[in-house]
């Protein structure tokens, strides 16, 4: 079985669309469960709606608590041996999206089956694109942490559920899958990037993805610290240095360039300060 996890707060807006995608999903063996994170607008409503109309749609409700703690919720309810999660405004480009992924995994013997992710602000564009690449675990994370890699995203992937043991996504921060998704998908024997689907990536204006003058600039320099240090704890060289780069290029950009200049923060001067400097010497360790 297939479990499609899907945490949402307050995203009315896209959710529709985010569900008839999920529900035209022609795979067999397939839960979509939804956790409505205490919004506030009419989210819950839509996704009973849904579930009353789809069996395979099961909705839970929670106080809010954040998107990290949502993910682990999901994840603890799951009764899929694969899961992959599904951003609310976001889709699956196709009716066939899962059980194109699952036949690769069936195929090759994977632990981990990636799609292709296309953004979109409004009107989608997709197309087939046959190409698929065969990675082990450990090299791929090695991509997902590197700068202009495949990216840490937890969504796109269809993933064994048993790679998530030991393993939970932070529940204070913006960038909750950049500290862990590069670990569980190190854990993968075998990783297969499946071009021939499609992830449609909202590109949402009005959200905190595209606010670069705020919390979340340093909340995603803190997650690729938290990279860095489990890279020295794990003593997983490529990572640390991957993470190292990224982080000193974020701090650079953010910090030096935008954060003080614009929002005034001084208080985070030499917090972050420090931490460059650590950056710099672990790129040579």
């Amino acid at each position: 079985m297939v479990s499609i996890l899907v945490p949402v707060y307050n995203s009315e807006k896209y959710l529709s669309f985010c569900l008839s995608s999920l529900a035209s999903q022609d795979y067999g063996l397939l839960e979509i469960l939804v956790l409505d994170d205490g919004s506030s607008d009419h989210s819950l409503s839509i996704s009973e709606e849904f579930s009353r109309r789809d069996g395979r749609i099961r909705v839970l409700r929670e106080k809010h608590g954040g998107i990290g703690r949502a993910r682990n919720i999901l994840l603890r309810e799951a009764r899929g041996e694969y899961v992959l999660v599904v951003d609310s405004d976001d889709a699956l480009s196709s009716p066939d999206f899962v059980s194109c992924l699952m036949a690769a995994m069936d195929e090759y013997g994977a632990d981990v089956v990636a799609s292709r992710t296309l953004s979109f602000r409004s009107r989608l564009r997709t197309g087939r694109k046959v190409e698929r690449k065969i990675y082990s675990g450990k090299d791929f994370a090695f991509l997902m942490t590197r700068p202009l890699g495949v990216f840490c995203y937890s969504h796109s992937r269809l993933i064994k559920k048993t790679l998530f043991d030991g393993e939970s996504f932070p529940e204070n921060m913006i960038f909750e899958d950049v500290v862990t998704m590069p670990w569980v998908i190190k854990k993968a024997e075998k990783v297969v990037l499946d071009s021939s689907t499609v992830y449609c990536y909202r590109i949402n204006k009005e959200g905190l993805s595209h606010s670069p003058f705020s919390r979340k600039s340093l909340d995603e320099m803190e997650a690729y610290w938290m990279n860095e240090e489990r890279g020295i704890r794990e003593n997983d060289r490529r990572i640390l240095k991957a993470s190292a780069v990224f982080f000193l290029t974020k701090y650079y950009y953010y910090y030096l360039k935008v954060l003080l200049r614009r929002m005034g923060i001084k208080k985070y001067s030499a917090q972050f300060r420090e931490k460059a400097c650590k950056s710099w010497r672990n790129l040579f360790l």
